[in-house]
């Protein structure tokens, strides 16, 4: 439990049973919502595999400890009578500012996708969580099918909705909008899948949504043309002129800075308990993005950037770069690259390989791609969820001036740890960081390709 009440851990209200497998589904792409080949389907309906009932496991209500505001958030959203089903509701808090989280089932019970249901259903979950007395001060909210696969026992899910929006943000719109459906529209970085529309059965179309929704189909669905171009002469004629690429493993040693790197998101509730947390602190930071997680959640990618943090890729699907061919290599890395600045308008400037490991073509393609590699000095091994005691002394004994230090999104461990290892930096005399400054301390190299893989190659470990 992390000292001061800084932060409380997540909980969760499971709401439906436990997914029920479905064996005979096909294999997605990785990292796919392309869920339209799934052609046994009825005509005008969704596929099937779009409405196998989701869970969240069997043990979600021992996830926290805040579970009189998430029931209250509960009966509020029985009270709104929604058309989706609701699979969970989360809460926490870091020193008196309450974060919630709503996950919904997309579509109707009777099969139907309706894209005013999803809207009506959205604008009734917001006026739940900022008024019925409730009054949070952030909302993650997301609607999901089923996808093709499973993740451990349970149906794998992918995010058709999402929004992310602090209280102030929603009384802003609300005031000239009205706490209906059209408050979506004055919200930033609402996206809207096309899978939705795709089976709405109203004659809903996207094309109809404010010129500021997110309805771009994800990278997945296009790979076969990125790869395409990654196998173009141009493409091949870049990447074979690489002959140095830049590399960062750590910064210079005579100043007291200390580079602080967040790997794999954003997540909903997880990053802004993260943002906070850093800016109550008055740290930055450098957020390594996931190139699929930028286009569910969109406005989290944004609500980091204005916090004043760094943005870096760390490819499309986190896939292991080191086991990749070279073009699908270059397209991991360019679609990153494209989200992020569509959604942002940010040109980042490091890419992180995911596990640290890259082949030689792979580094070229980032190169090419104008991009340095960033790796790290300091593992803080969060990524196994140990306790946040431990991921404090992982990222800090022995920690000198210049040291990357690796963290992760996702888990609770590593938000429980964020403060206590902020506050122990300082207590040692240095200053946490963006990589961005740290490398313009110096610190970056430039080398060989092969050499450069080789070395990462071996000396690289942990996640």
């Amino acid at each position: 439990m992390v000292r001061s009440g800084v932060c409380s851990f997540i909980a969760a209200t499971i709401i439906v049973a436990a997914a029920q497998a479905n064996p005979g589904l096909p294999d997605a792409r990785t990292g796919g919502e392309a869920l339209s080949h799934l052609n046994a389907h009825r005509p005008g309906l969704p596929p099937e595999a779009l409405l196998v009932p989701l869970g969240n496991g069997l043990d979600g209500v021992l996830k926290g400890h805040t579970l009189a505001a998430e029931s209250r958030l509960m009966d509020a959203l029985a009270r709104q009578r929604l058309n989706q089903s609701v699979l969970r509701v989360a809460s926490a808090g870091v020193d008196g500012r309450r974060m919630g989280l709503i996950k919904l089932q997309a579509g109707r019970r009777n099969g139907e996708f309706v894209l005013a249901d999803l809207r009506e259903d959205a604008a009734a979950c917001l006026d739940a969580a900022f008024h019925d007395g409730l009054a949070f001060d952030q909302l993650d909210l997301w609607s999901v099918v089923p996808g093709a696969g499973l993740v451990g026992d349970l149906q794998e899910h992918h995010p058709v909705f999402s929004l992310s929006v602090s209280r102030e943000e929603y009384l802003n719109a609300s005031a000239g909008m009205g706490t209906g459906p059209e408050v979506l529209d004055a919200l930033e970085g609402v996206r809207y899948s096309p899978v939705f529309a795709r089976y709405a059965t109203d004659g809903a179309s996207l094309s109809s949504l404010p010129a500021g929704a997110f309805t771009d189909p994800p990278a997945a669905e296009g790979w076969d043309a990125l790869l395409t171009e990654a196998a173009s002469g141009q493409v091949l004629a870049e990447m074979a002129t690489q002959s140095t690429v830049e590399a960062i493993f750590s910064g210079r040693g005579d100043q007291n800075l200390v580079a602080l790197t967040i790997d794999d998101g954003p997540h909903p509730l997880i990053t802004p308990l993260m943002l906070e947390i850093l800016a109550q602190k008055a740290v930055r930071a450098t957020f390594f993005v996931v190139g699929q997680q930028v286009e569910q959640f969109p406005a989290l990618a944004q609500m980091t950037l204005r916090g004043g943090h760094e943005l870096a890729n760390h490819s499309y699907s986190n896939r292991r770069m080191s086991q990749l061919p070279d073009d699908e290599a270059w397209a991991e890395i360019a679609s990153c690259a494209r989200i992020v600045e569509r959604v942002t308008g940010e040109q980042m400037r490091w890419f992180r390989p995911p596990g640290g490991r890259c082949s030689e073509g792979g580094l070229r393609a980032m190169a090419s791609l104008g991009s340095g590699g960033a790796f790290w000095s300091r593992n803080t091994g969060d990524w196994v969820q140990p306790p946040a005691a431990q991921i404090v002394r992982n990222a800090t004994e022995g920690l000198q001036p210049g040291d990357i230090i690796l963290m992760h999104q996702g888990e609770m461990c590593s938000v429980e740890a964020l403060p206590l290892m902020i506050d122990r930096i300082r207590e040692m005399g240095l200053e946490p960081t963006t990589l961005r400054a740290l490398g313009e301390n110096g610190g970056a190299v430039r080398d060989d390709p092969a050499v450069v893989s080789a070395l990462v190659n071996s000396q690289i470990s942990g996640e």
